[in-house]
């Protein structure tokens, strides 16, 4: 098809050139016969008018006009003549008379200017209608004007005209018919070079690479094939770069925990990578274009979009839990023109919440020691004030001197263990213990508080030993920990129960009381630093806030985890999760 259609080409082109040289050539060759023609005639209807005015008209009366022998020298032409009067009345010659004459030559004529005129229509002899060359000249003699009036009839030029137009046109067809067998051979030639480029040039364009046109010659059609196989070469080559330099990029973008948005400068996303994709779960993000996701991070969009290359705007956007740093930068293209824009977020919900649980942190440790410090103070300013004389309030305030110390201690105590904890300098000695030893030591340490509150603790251990690897001591702290939460979050004359379960992988811990229960939405929340559900009841029992976050520190050491399960009014179970080790051990 490409072939034909090239061939085709060709051939059409040089044959319109051909056609168009011969048809203006041969019609520039028509007006300048028919110009020559018509000089011809002029000049010989003008010699014919001069010889009747100087042989007829001026060697003759007017009577002897029609009977002059020199209208016989006019046999041997096709030219007509006959004289008239200054009224355009034919005088002569005698077969002529009564005949009318009312072209505008004659009329020109008889105002006294000599005139010619191609296409006259008048009749002839025998009373046909025909077209003339007519000449008409005014004349004079003995002060009596006449007009001498010649004429011919056209027919012989237009047959020399046909007769020449039809020889041009033979000429010009058998032009075109030589121009486009010579065409249809020397076009494959040029054609087929042509094709194969064209051929090459769509398995390039679909990515086929490994074909090479074949060249011959040194012409400029074998340079441009052999160009074209170099240029092939070079672009295998780039396009792999190019691809490999994509296939990074896109990686990178694919597996990064950063989203990219990329916008074009009319706001149509581009490329949205799978991490934006999860961070703006609820959004179509290929549906709304880029003001709106500007506005969305709080950004301004005639800011952004009047921004140069190299400037950045960031901001941070709150979505319930959520929190993104979203920073927005430009694109250019190769004249340093804006082409787009790059939006990266980046989850920033752990600092974020890191940096509020710092700050509560400290408002909370503020608060923790301000209120015992209080105390102290309000006590230790009464007694100093006069009451140390008043031996019995004396000793009452020196008492809740002591017993906010105390509280203090424990807090501080506290606050060192789990600076231990988050630290992680040190690391804990780990040794094969019993779980089973380790409840029954922190029970048997537990029932002298449960005594106070008589209470019962039930725990019935299995006959096997239960061996984890652990620090005794401290994963002493976390059963004793919570045993002692639940003795004293629990009414008195109730039973703590105790039981220990096993599977292939772990031991588990149920430590359940009787207690007030924790409320579903603060269950998550118990394992946090000085977070408490009662914080009346917790400050009047003795609690810190910071026994479960120490739990949950070190059962995470160790490995494990830790959770609670809980109705309100039904009590809690703290279940501890172990990891177990062999059977052999």
């Amino acid at each position: 098809m490409g072939l034909r259609s090239i061939k085709t080409k060709l051939i059409a082109i040089y044959a319109a050139v051909v056609l168009v040289v011969m048809t203006v050539s041969g019609s520039f060759m028509l007006l300048s016969v028919r110009t020559t023609e018509i000089n011809q005639t002029h000049d010989a209807l003008q010699s014919i008018a001069t010889l009747i005015e100087g042989r007829i008209v001026q060697m003759n009366e007017r009577a002897d006009f029609g009977g002059a022998p020199e209208w016989g020298m006019l046999s041997g032409y096709d030219i007509e003549g006959v004289i008239l009067s200054d009224a355009g009345r034919v005088i002569a010659p005698p077969e002529f008379i009564g005949m009318n004459f009312n072209d505008n030559t004659l009329a020109e004529a008889l105002t006294g200017v000599e005139s010619f005129n191609v296409g006259s229509i008048g009749l002839d002899l025998h009373g046909a209608e025909r077209q003339w060359f007519t000449f008409a000249m005014p004349v004079e003699r003995d002060g009596e004007t006449f007009v001498v009036y010649t004429r011919v009839d056209m027919d012989t030029m237009n047959v020399r005209l046909f007769s020449l137009t039809f020889t041009l046109v033979t000429t010009v067809l058998i032009a075109l018919a030589v121009t486009v067998v010579f065409w249809f051979f020397l076009g494959s030639t040029l054609a087929n070079p042509i094709v194969a480029l064209t051929k090459h040039a769509k398995a390039l364009a679909s990515g086929d690479f490994s074909h090479e046109i074949e060249t011959t010659g040194d012409d400029e059609i074998a340079q441009l094939a052999r160009d074209f196989n170099h240029m092939s070469k070079e672009l295998r080559a780039t396009l792999g770069r190019v691809a490999s330099e994509n296939n990074k990029r896109e990686a990178v973008l694919q597996n990064t925990s950063h989203g990219v948005l990329a916008y074009d400068i009319s706001g149509q996303l581009l490329h949205a990578n799978h991490a934006s994709g999860d961070l703006l779960q609820g959004i179509d993000i290929a549906a709304i274009d880029a003001q709106t996701i500007f506005t969305y991070f709080g950004f301004d969009p005639e800011d952004v979009m009047q921004m140069k290359q190299g400037e950045v705007r960031d901001s941070v956007h709150e979505d319930g839990e959520l929190y993104l740093f979203a920073c927005v930068t430009v694109y250019t293209d190769e004249a340093g023109a804006v082409d787009g824009f790059v939006i990266v977020l980046q989850d920033i919900t752990r600092q974020q919440k890191l940096d509020n649980m710092r700050k509560e942190f400290v408002a909370n440790v503020s608060h923790e020691l301000r209120t015992p410090l209080t105390s102290v103070k309000t006590y230790t300013e009464t007694l100093l004030a006069g009451a140390i004389d008043d031996r019995e309030t004396a000793l009452q305030f020196l008492k809740v001197i002591d017993d906010e110390a105390e509280r203090m201690s424990l807090l501080i105590s506290d606050l060192l263990e789990l600076s231990r904890l988050d630290s992680k300098h040190a690391t804990l000695e780990m040794d094969v213990v019993d779980l089973v030893a380790l409840l029954r030591l922190a029970i048997r340490q537990a029932r002298v508080l449960a005594e106070q509150k008589e209470q019962e603790i039930e725990f019935d251990p299995p006959d096997t030993v239960c061996f984890i690897e652990a620090n005794a001591a401290r994963i002493n702290q976390v059963v004793s920990n919570i045993i002692s939460n639940s003795i004293k979050y629990s009414p008195e004359k109730t039973t703590v129960k105790i039981r220990l379960e096993s599977t292939e992988k772990f031991y588990r811990v149920f430590i359940q009381d009787q207690g007030m229960g924790i409320p579903q939405d603060s269950l998550n929340h118990i394992f946090e630093r000085f977070y408490r559900v009662d914080k009346a009841r917790s400050r009047a029992l003795g609690g810190t806030g910071l026994g479960l976050a120490i739990v949950k520190e070190i059962m995470e050491e160790h490995g494990g985890k830790v959770y609670a399960s809980s109705q309100p009014g039904q009590g809690t179970t703290m279940v501890l999760r172990f990891n177990r080790m062999g059977e052999g051990i």
